[in-house]
């Protein structure tokens, strides 16, 4: 409204009520997304929430690599922590032919995830699933932003990220912090397809030696580390099996 409309209107009730409550939040550090209930990720809005992590640009520039790199008529794919759905949304959006199934553990993420789907108009198939404990249908490709920055680091971040983010979808043991890598790729030597299997991982800055090692010791070929925009070791794409 203008200055004017505000005049014109002065016998009227003229009330912003969020408004502050909503500046309240912000000062508390409360991330702007979870103020709005919203984050914008490839240009889509995706509801967000407690129950899930706030999309980043890294993990954009995840989904548009593997876009730029499989471009398969017919693909099986599964999302592993899939969180508000980001990942398999824009992943089926993008390729209407590909299955896509997103996975986590909480029915309250998972929820929060097919809203997005519902709203966006994609169809991916999501399922409460422990990936660390069950095990997973076939598939042609892995992805997975997964849990991976060391508990001990979390003394240098953020209050907005501590006090508002998901432990669960952030933190992994010091004592081992490659423990999600290492079942994803276990569940990558279990797949029983007889052609090749891809995965494509979001991973921690300092961790791109031992990640190319790890996935060497799986026996992966053209294991491909690559940097996010910042110049930062950040996603690796790696193939399974002849």
């Amino acid at each position: 409204m203008t200055r004017i409309d505000l005049v014109m209107r002065r016998e009227e009730e003229v009330a912003f009520p969020s408004f502050e409550a909503d500046l309240a939040l912000l000062k508390d550090k409360t991330p702007v997304q979870l103020v709005l209930g919203e984050a914008y990720f490839l240009d889509r809005s995706f509801i967000v929430n407690e129950h899930t992590l706030i999309p980043r640009p890294e993990t954009e520039e995840l989904v548009s690599g593997i876009l730029d790199r499989f471009h398969n008529k017919e693909w099986k794919v599964i999302d592993v922590g899939t969180g508000s759905g980001c990942i398999a949304v824009s992943l089926q959006l993008a390729r209407p032919n590909w299955s896509i199934m997103g996975i986590d553990i909480h029915r309250e993420t998972i929820e929060t995830a097919q809203t997005n789907a519902d709203r966006l108009g994609a169809s991916v198939d999501f399922n409460v699933i422990d990936a660390l404990e069950e095990t997973l249908p076939e598939f042609d490709l892995l992805v997975s932003n997964p849990p991976y920055i060391p508990e001990s680091e979390a003394n240098e971040m953020d209050a907005n990220v501590l006090d508002y983010e998901p432990d669960r979808a952030l933190f992994v043991p010091d004592s081992d912090a490659l423990l999600f890598y290492r079942r994803l790729l276990e569940l990558a030597t279990e797949n029983k397809k007889d052609s090749p299997i891809y995965v494509a991982f979001e991973i921690h800055e300092n961790f791109g030696e031992q990640m190319i090692e790890l996935c060497t010791s799986f026996g992966c070929k053209e294991v491909n580390l690559l940097q996010d925009l910042q110049g930062k070791d950040r996603m690796i794409f790696a193939q399974y099996g002849d």
